[in-house]
């Protein structure tokens, strides 16, 4: 059975991650086949904060080094990697800024340092004139992070999926194991028919439903809620379904949601969801899966070796503190 609706459902996606961000990923929508257009926006956070302390020996006065690395902290919360302009302490991510000098320009140079002291990564930013990165002017450090950040997310990405690559119990060398704890709350007979769809759908290569709680990578859940909309100007009411789905970590963290909304004809169902059910499940099954590979960071290409350029020679104090805490 088709049921048409008033308009296409919409549905959004939104999750949260290690080391990475992926953005402006769109999502196959069947359940909008009948009608309209549709559009997901990802995003992958990580799991811990990176460190930007100030810059030393940067020729800055000191406000003027707290507010360059105000700014680095401001970029990186945008391309959602949790950042705080602070001193470092034993056990942080930290990324270190140096100053390189010439005659008339300086250029920062950005240093990716492990919770063991290690230089993972470095890269040099936007060259600045000197005379404009003294002014002290906010516009000069708001450009420069603003540049360096997501090349910087962009390495933070890759050494995760290093990581992930060398550890054989990593997602990318086994399926996720998803508990799916059910549908609640639709009317009729929704929640299972929305839920066998589901089930059917999910699983593949990379991706095992289980039944139980036990040692599993990601919960999923869905809620369903139906409530009474507009009468409409022909007598024709309509009721409003949004249909949440929730997905969480094997902590309980939340790693995002997918979200599907719609205005239907009042009562349309009320017993029997149909094709309509289906669609629900199948359009969800492929959602979870990217809030899942996007989150996991299991299709992420790793960063290789050879592509850190690791500098042992900073002699910055924060380096050198660093190594210090670890020896």
């Amino acid at each position: 059975m088709h049921l048409i609706f008033s308009k296409a459902f919409k549905s959004s996606i939104c999750f949260l991650g290690f080391l990475s961000l992926i953005g402006c990923v769109q999502v196959p929508h069947p359940f909008e086949k009948n009608n309209g257009k549709s559009a997901s926006f990802l995003t992958v956070p990580p799991p811990s904060r990176l460190i930007i302390p100030p810059p030393s020996n940067s020729m800055l006065k000191d406000k003027d080094s707290q507010a360059f690395a105000e700014e680095m902290a401001k970029a990186m919360l945008e391309q959602t990697v949790p950042a705080v302009a602070r001193p470092v302490q034993k056990g942080d991510w930290i990324l270190l800024t140096k100053i390189k000098s010439d005659v008339d320009m300086v250029t920062p140079s950005f240093s990716i340092i492990a919770p063991n002291g290690k230089v993972e990564a470095t890269r040099e930013g936007m060259p600045v004139s000197k005379k404009d990165w003294i002014s002290g002017q906010q516009i000069i450090y708001h450009d420069i992070s603003e540049q360096s950040a997501p090349v910087i997310n962009q390495v933070l990405t890759g050494l995760q999926a290093r990581q992930m690559d060398s550890d054989p119990h990593s997602l990318k060398h086994r399926p996720a194991k998803v508990y799916f704890k059910g549908v609640f709350g639709a009317p009729g007979d929704g929640n299972k028919v929305i839920a066998q769809q589901f089930a059917i759908s999910f699983a593949d290569k990379f991706n095992s439903i289980q039944y139980k709680s036990d040692q599993v990578d990601y919960t999923v859940e869905c809620q369903v809620s139906v409530s009474n909309g507009a009468q409409g100007t022909r007598g024709n009411p309509v009721q409003h379904v949004e249909i949440v789905w929730r997905v969480t970590d094997n902590k309980g963290k939340e790693a995002g949601k997918v979200s599907q909304i719609n205005d239907v004809p009042a009562h349309r169902l009320d017993k029997y969801w149909g094709d309509i059910g289906s669609a629900v499940g199948e359009e969800a099954a492929g959602g979870i899966k990217q809030v899942i590979t996007n989150y996991s960071g299991r299709e992420n290409k790793p960063l290789p070796v050879n592509n850190a350029t690791a500098q042992s020679s900073f002699a910055s104090p924060e380096l050198k503190n660093i190594d210090k805490q670890h020896k």
